[in-house]
């Protein structure tokens, strides 16, 4: 390989492995090394079967403004039989029947390189590099420096991850940006105790996305988590400063109202429903949704002695039950457990 060639991998990985995000990182790798004026395409795909990944994605912002297709699939074989025996480099002709799911992309693709994406010796994805042409500048590195590629890819991946989680925390929902289901009990148990040492109420609303996974088969999921943001957005347009949001289940969210009983959490309720029915949510390509939700509404006032996990527990229960209610008379309704 020329030593020219040679640097331009080299300065190519330092820029995967100093990106400090995974736009930053996307563009990189959208730009692999070779001759200026190749014709290529190039994609990654990650194994998600969770939507981690995605959600990490999503909720950064990323996905709309992407440099390359990246796909998130529950299994790489799922998406492309031979991927999950690709334990190499490999450099070959492009053949549609095999290839054509890698891309997203109209070129005349003739030559293809995919390497392998590694994490604890398993597999975890692939990045591809497909040319109208000859074969891709970067396939022509000797094999030994295509695996250092290959590993360089995954560790900077791993490495965007881990920053993504971190920066998320364990109290935050990656897709919303909302809270987690882990603080929205925590945020119950200090109610419960504030009630405890000083009397009053807590209320609890549970609000469920009605027939999302309707969204997700017709539409696909980005056409979902675009949903649930929405949804998260409308809802928190309505709540007080000094209440709890929190997004608790894939396509539930909670709230909680301090000082607040069962009756006096309703205006909230029918705000939320009138919120989120008003207007349509834009799919793109002309596609608009008419939302609904369905609600349920549980309040207690704690027993100075009883145990507050138990009870914030017993409270998020109620206003599941109570929002199931709602959901069996048709949606876009609440409940409120007596």
């Amino acid at each position: 390989m020329p030593q020219e060639m040679l640097q331009s991998v080299l300065d190519w990985e330092s820029a995967l492995l100093t990106a400090d995000s995974f736009a930053a990182w996307l563009e990189a790798a959208a730009n692999p090394p070779g001759a200026p004026d190749e014709e290529l395409a190039v994609s990654l795909i990650l194994a998600d079967p969770t939507d981690e990944l995605r959600h990490l994605t999503v909720g950064a912002g990323v996905l709309p403004q992407l440099a390359m297709p990246v796909a998130f699939v529950d299994s790489l074989e799922g998406r492309a039989p031979q991927l999950g025996v690709l334990h190499a480099p490999w450099c070959g002709e492009y053949r549609a029947a095999d290839h054509d799911l890698l891309f997203q992309s109209s070129l005349c693709l003739t030559q293809l390189l995919m390497l392998p994406l590694r994490r604890g010796g398993r597999l975890i994805g692939t990045y591809s590099v497909g040319s109208c042409s000859a074969m891709p500048g970067l396939a022509l590195a000797e094999a030994g420096l295509l695996g250092h590629v290959a590993t360089v890819l995954s560790a900077s991946v791993d490495r965007l991850v881990d920053r993504a989680r971190l920066l998320r925390g364990s109290f935050s929902d990656p897709l919303t940006g909302w809270n987690s289901a882990r603080y929205l009990q925590a945020r119950l148990r200090e109610e419960v105790a504030r009630c405890q040492r000083y009397g009053g109420s807590v209320a609890c609303l549970v609000v469920d996305v009605d027939r999302l996974q309707q969204v997700n088969d017709r539409h696909g999921q980005p056409a979902g988590d675009l949903v649930l943001r929405e949804i998260a957005g409308r809802i928190e347009s309505q709540v007080r400063a000094s209440d709890a949001t929190a997004r608790i289940g894939s396509d539930e969210f909670g709230v909680v109202l301090p000082s607040t009983d069962g009756q006096q959490a309703i205006p909230l309720a029918r705000r939320i429903l009138a919120a989120v029915s008003r207007s349509t949510v834009g799919l793109g390509d002309g596609i608009e949704l008419r939302l609904t939700v369905s609600m349920g509404i549980a309040a207690i006032e704690p027993a100075r002695n009883a145990d507050r996990k138990a009870l914030a527990d017993h409270l998020v229960a109620n206003a599941v039950a109570a929002m199931h209610r709602a959901k069996e008379r048709g949606g876009g309704a609440f409940e409120i457990t007596p």
